[in-house]
This record gives structure tokens, C-alpha cells and sequence, in this order.
């Protein structure tokens, strides 16, 4: 088995692509969603992308054009279909670097990595956006969504003025257990940047698996940012869950729900996320 590139290695990657000269997108097929939502941010509508229907449940900006046709699984593509399709290039990342050889009797491949375990996210999502667009011809968009997000993360550090106090990116799985999002994850990251300390432990670049909800009491003067989807009943449960009014965080009213985020999303996801955290949201 060949081995993993190292983040070293993948990041010279990327500034060797961002360092070629633009080249005309072409027609597009592509298979992670960090990098989908990242080529539609672009001004890039691909031929096709994988799971659609999810996509759009969990990502609602940028808006996925009617036109894009779903391959299925983003780990399990429809590569018949797929060829038919023709397409000039397709972009994948790192996860999906076991099934390259496949993609690559199809057409040429561009992978570029979206997360690394235990790496900050940030820097990687930053140099991989400026590759993506030098690739498919949109070097100064991606410039200006790179640095949108720089901008984003400024104005939270200003308006929040965090200063080293903790802070947690949660997801509610159910009535009693939580996810948390540790420094190598999107929503971590963002709150580390503009001055927050992460009050989650290292979670492989995703989140840690479900806990009870008393584990949130053990950083009792945290902020809780609570990234949607909510369990059935959305805010209304939680009004009526005592496990969650008995938090320390909900009673001194610093928790803020969040919409439906992507976990495993790009620039623009976490450029939303700084806005939303920004606006702030109802506490419960």
C-alpha cells in the first residue's frame, strides 16, 4: 500500500499548483464536498458531483445548480456514468486518493488535500482554494474568498473580542449526547483564530464520538456554539430537555444555535461560520 503524503508534502503540492499558470476550467466532475462547495464559490458550475441530495440538505450557500448531475456516493462514484459525462478533469482530496487509479483512466485528476489528523485545517483549506482556482482559471476569485475568510475571522475577533476565553463547536446528537469539534476541525479552527481557546480536546479532524451531555458542564464558563442540524424538535426539545437547561452554559444564556453546517466543508463554509458566530443566535 502506498503511503499517506504527509501535510509537508501535500501543502508543497498545492503551492506548486497555485505558482502554474490559470488554465480554462473545462468541463468538471467533482467528488468531495469541501472542494464542491469551493468550486461553485469559484463562479465554476461542475458537469457533476457526488451525493446531491445530501449536499443540499446540509449546504444551502453556494446554491448547487439544477444542471449538476449526481454520481452517487462520493465513496462509491458511478464511474459508467461518470465517463459518459467526459469530463475534462476531476477534483478530488485526500480521502478519496484510494480510488485514484479509477478516476484517472477517465480523465486527469486533481487532488488536494481538505483535512490532515491533527493539523489546523485552515492554512490547508487556505492553500488548496488558491490551487483549485489557479487550476480552473479563477486565480483572483479564490484570492478574494481566501481572503474573505481572513476578514470574517478579523470582524469575530473584533466584535467578539474573545481574548483566550473558551469556547466549544458542538453538534447535538440526541436528547442526552453531544459531538465536539476539536483544534483540527473546521468550526475549532475558526474559534481558535479569532482568539477563543478551544475547550475541545484533539478530535482527528472531525469530532469526537457522542458523549453525554454532562461533559459540557466540565468547562462551565465556555461559549457553546451549537452547529445544526438540531434533534427532532429543534430548539422546543431543548427548551423542555432538563439534562440541557441544567447546563451551566445554558443558564448564564452563552449558547447560540447554529444552522445546518457542513462538518467536512471549505473557505466558504467556515467563512459563514465566522459570520453567523458574529451575528450571534438565540440562546437556550
Amino acid at each position: 500500500m502506498a503511503m499517506q503524503p504527509n501535510r509537508r508534502q501535500f501543502l508543497a503540492l498545492a503551492a506548486l499548483l497555485a505558482a502554474r499558470p490559470a488554465r480554462a476550467a473545462g468541463r468538471l466532475a467533482v467528488i468531495d464536498w469541501a472542494l464542491l462547495e469551493t468550486t461553485l464559490a469559484l463562479g465554476v458550475v461542475p458537469a457533476a458531483a457526488a451525493e446531491l441530495k445530501q449536499y443540499a440538505r446540509i449546504v444551502s450557500e453556494p446554491i448547487m445548480p439544477q444542471s449538476v448531475i449526481d454520481l452517487g456516493l462520493r465513496g462509491n462514484p458511478n464511474l459508467e456514468l461518470l465517463s459518459n459525462l467526459t469530463p475534462d478533469l476531476i477534483v478530488i482530496s485526500n480521502f478519496y486518493d484510494y480510488r485514484r487509479a479509477s478516476f484517472e483512466r477517465i480523465a486527469e485528476v486533481l487532488s488536494l488535500p481538505v483535512y490532515l489528523t491533527g493539523e489546523p485545517c485552515l492554512p490547508i483549506l487556505r492553500h488548496s482554494t488558491l490551487a483549485l482556482g489557479q487550476r480552473i482559471g479563477r486565480p483572483e476569485q479564490a484570492e478574494r474568498l481566501v481572503t474573505a475568510l481572513d476578514a470574517a475571522i478579523a470582524d469575530l475577533r473584533l466584535a467578539r473580542r474573545p481574548d483566550g476565553r473558551p469556547a466549544m463547536a458542538i453538534n447535538l446528537g440526541d436528547r442526552r449526547h453531544v459531538r465536539l469539534f476539536g483544534g483540527d476541525t473546521l468550526f475549532g479552527g475558526v474559534l481558535s483564530a479569532a482568539g477563543y481557546r478551544n475547550a475541545v480536546a484533539d478530535t482527528r479532524y472531525s469530532m469526537t464520538a457522542p458523549v453525554g451531555l454532562e461533559a459540557l458542564a466540565r468547562e462551565a464558563e465556555a461559549e457553546l456554539f451549537v452547529i445544526g442540524p438540531l434533534p427532532p424538535g429543534g430548539g422546543d426539545a431543548l427548551a423542555g430537555n432538563a439534562l440541557w437547561q441544567a447546563l451551566p452554559q445554558v443558564a448564564a444564556g452563552r449558547v447560540h444555535l447554529l444552522p445546518a453546517l457542513d462538518h467536512f466543508g471549505g473557505v466558504a463554509t467556515a467563512t459563514r461560520f465566522a459570520k453567523l458566530v458574529v451575528g450571534g443566535a438565540a440562546a437556550r
